[in-house]
């Protein structure tokens, strides 16, 4: 079982990988880069997820190993997997 589009935006909002939860954005600020890891093959791969955020936010960085394993990590948990 998959996690949804909406768990999905909620965990990126709680990981805030480039903190614009922490600056006032909105809850689903990370809509589009949730639909971007939700669209990969399979488990999301630690570099898939820091992928997108270097994809999103033009920057390298943008997304943490660290950030990205919590992120795979709790799509796993919250989809009952």
């Amino acid at each position: 079982m998959a996690v949804t589009r909406e768990e999905m935006i909620r965990i990126l909002a709680e990981a805030d990988p480039v903190g614009l939860i922490a600056a006032g954005g909105p809850a689903d600020e990370y809509a589009a880069e949730a639909d971007e890891i939700l669209a990969l093959q399979g488990v999301p791969q630690l570099t898939e997820i820091t992928g997108v955020f270097a994809v999103s936010f033009s920057e390298p960085g943008a997304c943490s190993r660290e950030t990205a394993r919590w992120i795979a990590e709790e799509m796993v948990r919250r989809s009952g997997g």
